[in-house]
């Protein structure tokens, strides 16, 4: 009798675990099934962007912030530098609007100067003062230009980094700052009807 209920003991118990195990399965089930059909799908949220276009100086620049204003009236021009036709700077709107709005770099200026076309790009740079010893040279090519150089100065400060486009025309001085300005400058291009005259080599 005693073996009798302890098997019958053990078959319930076995029972009990089999049955336990399939409403674990079930619910895990239902869970699942829940989660899948109540859960929306992920929003792509796209950030707020401007665009510039310059089509008195040929050049576009197809992104910056909104959070970002531009500035046409640059700043005062330096003894080392020609001067230039046309700048444009993406400034912060918090920063431009306050006081030390003039000694913040921009996120990004943009520089035009007129260009003799007899001269190279690296003869211009180099006559300009643009090319202080220490500098670091690297070709940069973009669509429609042929003539263009990065010049990395590691031993000053930030903005430290400067790039150049040349046409027969202009030539196009890119200064970021920060990650925000390296962002904007990636996104500058000169119009099609500005790269209609070719460069020298």
């Amino acid at each position: 009798m005693a073996n009798g209920t302890i098997l019958s003991r053990v078959g319930w118990f076995s029972m009990m675990i089999v049955v336990g195990g399939l409403l674990a399965s079930c619910d895990s089930t239902v869970r699942q099934i829940g989660k899948s059909s109540t859960e929306s799908s992920p929003v792509v949220q796209t950030e707020s962007r401007e665009k510039h276009t310059d089509r008195t100086y040929g050049f576009t620049v197809k992104y910056y912030p909104k959070e970002y204003v531009l500035l046409t009236d640059g700043p005062i021009q330096t003894a080392t530098q020609p001067p230039a036709v046309q700048r444009v700077r993406f400034q912060r709107k918090d920063i431009a609007a306050g006081q030390v709005a003039g000694y913040e770099p921009p996120g990004l200026t943009v520089s035009v100067f007129e260009r003799s076309p007899e001269r190279l790009l690296h003869e211009w740079l180099d006559s300009a003062g643009l090319l202080p010893p220490g500098s670091e040279i690297s070709p940069v090519r973009l669509t429609g230009v042929k003539e263009g150089l990065r010049v990395t100065l590691r031993q000053q400060p930030a903005p430290n980094e400067f790039v150049y486009f040349a046409t027969d025309q202009y030539i196009y001085s890119l200064v970021p700052y920060g990650a925000k300005g390296g962002k904007i400058l990636r996104s500058f291009r000169l119009l099609p009807d500005s790269s209609r005259a070719h460069m020298r080599h």
